[in-house]
């Protein structure tokens, strides 16, 4: 993710003593992401070089934290690809550095597809089924602390900075754009009973496309080779809440264009991966436009959200502007607008 908290050698070093890994060979900030700070860590060893990432939470307490780890163990023990964090010698999965939570867990191969097709969206989309019933086995799940209820507070708080700006800053929101928050945040408010009559369980919350990754199968019988899901990554958002707004974020990312447009093929492929292993209900069917539009104002918000705080960041370090991914907000008012305006 994007490097907010910095480690030297040293530190690294001293913290990677606390495994039985190897010793300390280098560490390499990841700039990909927006919300915590991540690094590749390289342990030497007899067989040479092993790769694990190292991950500092920066808006996450440690309660928050050790139940990510707990997801994260009962998923890899349900045999769903997900880097399970490492125990260290005295059998300890979470430290702290630098006065935050920091966990450790193993490099999975594979990359990220340089195309999505038909093919990666039917993939992600089973696999996203078995992660949801796999979410069956846990308990006490927190609700997501980014749905239903954290849209409202979040919306008025960036049209109050809007309708104030200060002389040097442009408005957060145009007054188009303040008056659809408004309408939209109505609209899912409207629907809270039907929010909570979807079958709801364990989500991932923030599926994109850069957290999985493919590797390439080679078929010797004949010389053809395809992309195989190795890898769900960034299980840090993963939390209760309705499957199908899962579902939707997928779709969102994976299925559309940065306009919103979906791509030939995408979708249904998505839906029919998805189906092949969970089938949706008539419920969820008639809901697919409201969780599309919830998916869509989720993000919006949110990249909002994270582009002032990274601004803030930059402001007091301006080197930090060089290990720092800025994602668009735009991009998810648009897809926001054209859900809107379409018929599901």
């Amino acid at each position: 993710m994007s490097v907010y908290t910095h480690l030297s050698a040293s530190e690294v070093a001293t913290y990677l003593k606390q495994f039985s890994l190897g010793d300390y060979h280098n560490h390499q900030g990841i700039s990909a992401g927006v919300e915590n700070t991540n690094f590749f860590v390289e342990a030497s060893t007899d067989a040479g070089t092993v790769k694990y990432v190292l991950t500092i939470f920066e808006h996450h307490d440690i309660a928050e934290v050790e139940n990510f780890i707990a997801i994260g163990r009962h998923l890899a023990e349900q045999g769903i690809p997900v880097p399970g964090p490492i125990a260290d010698q005295q059998g300890i999965y979470l430290h702290v550095l630098k006065d935050k939570p920091a966990i450790l867990c193993p490099c999975l191969p594979g990359s990220h597809p340089d195309k999505l097709t038909a093919d990666h969206c039917q993939q992600i989309g089973a696999a996203l089924a078995r992660f949801h019933l796999a979410g069956e086995g846990l308990n006490e799940l927190e609700e997501n602390n980014r749905g239903l209820h954290w849209w409202p507070e979040v919306g008025r708080e960036l049209i109050q900075k809007s309708m104030a700006p200060s002389l040097q800053e442009e408005p957060l929101l145009t007054e188009e754009q303040q008056e659809i928050l408004i309408d939209e945040v109505e609209f899912q408010e409207s629907n809270t009973e039907l929010w909570y009559n979807l079958p709801r369980g364990l989500i991932h919350g923030d599926l994109f496309h850069d957290n999985a990754l493919f590797e390439v199968v080679e078929f010797k019988s004949t010389e053809s080779s395809s992309d195989q899901l190795g890898a769900i990554l960034d299980i840090y958002n993963s939390c209760q809440d309705a499957w199908l707004f899962d579902l939707a974020i997928v779709a969102n990312d994976w299925c559309a264009n940065s306009v919103g447009v979906w791509q030939e093929g995408s979708l249904p492929a998505l839906l029919a991966g998805y189906q092949s292993v969970r089938e949706l209900t008539k419920l969820e069917q008639q809901a697919w436009g409201m969780c599309l539009r919830a998916a869509a104002l989720r993000f919006w918000l949110s990249r909002l959200m994270t582009q002032q705080h990274q601004a803030e960041v930059v402001a007091k370090d301006p080197m930090a502007a060089l290990v720092t991914t800025e994602k668009d907000p735009m991009e998810y008012f648009l897809k926001l607008v054209r859900h809107r305006e379409t018929q599901y």
